[in-house]
């Protein structure tokens, strides 16, 4: 007796649709399980994306990092000097120091100090090209100006984008000293910040005067047309030698900084562990579904395997 696979197909479909309530939990089981892995990998691109967002931007092919660097947010040094030196070597254009610590920013609403990234940069050398900020450069130029994240966490500073949207630039106060804000910018909320200042490093010094500018946390390594960024890497290693800083790639230091949240502080390792886990979820809850369909139908089915149907006939 011969049976097509469309009659096998149909038996499945009988057997699923048979039971209504037992089909709608088992849909609402496998879409939460499927949800569950589509929100953990959401999570883990937005990590990703959000903790290298400024370094895809920096304008420059290497970057300089000292040895004991975590995070760009840490708060590790290298001398300038180094960088200097790294100025020196054929092939290599130019050299800029980024300077970046924590500071206290006054919640326009509230009064509360919050914590919030300052980044203090040469206005005028794009050392960014996130949207916005080279069009703003030259107010960096004037003393106590700063450019403000507007995607920053409006909670937590307070209303800052629509105050100077409506108003225009205004004071405000960072680590205790009056500034500026004079323009906005986009970053947005990362691992390691709520928010994100921009200002000359001018400004950036005159509100940590206990911040040397011969001690520098991110260095700049721009080359000459046509270098090749490995080769030039390895160039500027073997010559500058020690063990106090490191010459990555601008690609090594966006893999170095996704590691760090990967491995080190196991963030990343927590969202892929969820995932997982759902996909476990969503196996287990598939799995019950089969077992209970065939226990449930077992005395149908030697029914009819005694009238002579085969074994590709039944849909399991």
């Amino acid at each position: 007796m011969g049976h097509s696979g469309r009659e096998g197909f149909s038996l499945a479909w009988r057997q699923i649709i048979f039971e209504k309530r037992r089909l709608a939990a088992a849909l609402a089981g496998i879409s939460f399980a499927v949800l569950l892995i589509l929100v953990q990998i959401g999570f883990y691109s937005a990590m990703n994306d959000s903790a290298t967002k400024v370094l895809k931007h920096l304008n420059a092919q290497l970057v300089i990092i000292p040895a004991g660097f975590e995070f760009f947010g840490s708060q590790h040094v290298f001398a300038r000097p180094r960088l200097m030196q790294a100025a020196g070597v054929a092939g290599v254009d130019e050299v800029l120091p980024l300077y970046y610590s924590f500071c206290s920013f006054k919640n326009i609403n509230t009064g509360y100090q919050r914590w919030i990234l300052c980044m203090g940069l040469q206005p005028g050398r794009h050392m960014l090209t996130l949207p916005g900020i080279i069009d703003q450069e030259d107010k960096l130029t004037v003393a106590g100006s700063i450019l403000f994240d507007r995607k920053g966490l409006s909670s937590y500073f307070g209303n800052v984008a629509d105050h100077f949207n409506h108003d225009g630039p205004f004071a405000t106060t960072v680590e205790n000293r009056k500034v500026t804000i004079n323009g906005l910018i986009d970053i947005g909320v990362t691992f390691a910040a709520f928010g994100n200042i921009l200002m000359g490093d001018q400004t950036f010094f005159a509100l940590f005067p206990n911040i040397s500018s011969g001690l520098v946390n991110v260095g700049l390594v721009r080359l000459d047309q046509g270098a090749d960024p490995q080769v030039m890497r390895e160039k500027i290693s073997n010559i500058l030698g020690g063990k106090d800083i490191k010459v990555l790639t601008r690609t090594e230091f966006i893999q170095h900084e996704i590691d760090y949240w990967n491995k080190t502080a196991a963030i990343g390792f927590l969202f892929i562990v969820g995932a997982i886990m759902g996909f476990i979820i969503g196996a287990v809850i598939v799995y019950q579904i089969l077992y209970t369909n065939v226990i449930d139908h077992l005395p149908e089915f030697a029914t009819l395997k005694a009238m002579g149907y085969s074994n590709r006939f039944f849909p399991l």
